[in-house]
């Protein structure tokens, strides 16, 4: 379960052949592997010594015998060697709770009491890039995760250079020029939203956190400069006091900050602000600030940004 060490200069994953493992019937070897940092293969019924040798058309003489079947001892042959040929410029991926694993094989073949087969890696099994970043099955590509459907044991992993490039914590071209617009759109609307009259914003603001579940209440305060709103998040019954402010000082939140303290009502506040030299990650506890930077990035996300546009034009 280990992650690549930070700290050491970070170089591309590069490897020879990238292949899916299947640890065990029902994942049965899954939890030891990890744990272990060593990879298990069944095909108890594979001839050792022929496989050691590299005789791999005796190797599948024996397989078609067992088998009965041309076909199924081909495609046995094609995963018994891919095990037994394998070297550390290999990597072997699978899938365990949610996440991507991936190792390196080394060493050579251990033959169980069971007859099945265990092999050492290298440094054992990652569940992360090289980066440090976890590589969590919901964040990857339909392309790689699809390899899961296979019935057998070993396979080709198809999508092997994305895969690499994740490791490596590299963006494909493509993906690298969607964020740069994202960025650049980002950016782009943080003086819109400075030209919002304070009507304007605080009505933002509110659909804002519509696109995120909350409801709105009420309106319990309207001056030019500060708006207060009341939220309900109806699938936890949260209840959340927002101040949104034009232009927003630390003297102010202080103030706003410490009324929550006194409001027993509310689970939390919101401090929304368009203008205004505070840090971002610097709240006081119980409080959330939401920033120019912060704030334009969930008005993209809630697809806002239009609707931003002809406001202002």
């Amino acid at each position: 379960m280990r992650s690549p060490k930070r700290g050491k200069p970070m170089t591309a994953v590069t490897a020879a052949k990238v292949y899916y493992i299947k640890l065990g019937r029902g994942g049965d070897w899954e939890a030891e592997s990890i744990r272990d940092g060593v990879l298990r293969f069944g095909y108890r019924e594979a001839p050792h010594d022929l496989c050691v040798a590299g005789d791999w058309a005796g190797v599948w003489d024996a397989m078609k015998t067992r088998r009965g079947d041309a076909g199924a001892a081909t495609r046995d042959v094609k995963q018994i060697r891919a095990f037994y040929e394998s070297g550390e410029d290999t990597i072997f991926i699978t899938f365990v709770g949610g996440m991507l694993y991936w190792c390196r094989p080394t060493g050579k073949i251990e033959i169980l009491a069971d007859s099945s087969h265990r092999r050492s890696t290298l440094h054992g099994w990652h569940n992360a890039s090289i980066g440090g970043s976890l590589l969590t099955a919901d964040r990857l590509s339909g392309r790689l995760l699809k390899v899961q459907m296979f019935r057998g044991t070993i396979c080709d992993v198809g999508a092997a250079d994305y895969l690499l490039r994740r490791l490596s914590d590299e963006l494909s071209p493509e993906v690298a020029a969607a964020e740069e617009a994202e960025r650049a759109l980002t950016t782009a609307i943080i003086p819109l939203m400075r030209l919002l009259t304070w009507q304007d914003f605080e009505l933002l603001v509110d659909l804002v956190f519509s696109s995120s579940g909350w409801r709105r209440l009420s309106q319990v305060g309207r001056t030019q400069k500060t708006i207060d709103l009341e939220l309900l998040l109806p699938s936890t019954a949260e209840r959340a006091f927002v101040q949104v402010k034009s232009q927003a000082t630390r003297a102010s939140l202080d103030d706003y900050a410490g009324r929550l303290a006194e409001a027993e009502a509310y689970d939390r506040m919101f401090f929304v602000w368009h203008t205004g030299n505070i840090p971002e990650n610097e709240g006081p506890e119980g409080v959330i600030l939401l920033g120019p930077q912060r704030l334009a990035r969930m008005v993209l996300d809630a697809g806002l940004s239009s609707w931003l546009r002809e406001k202002v034009s």
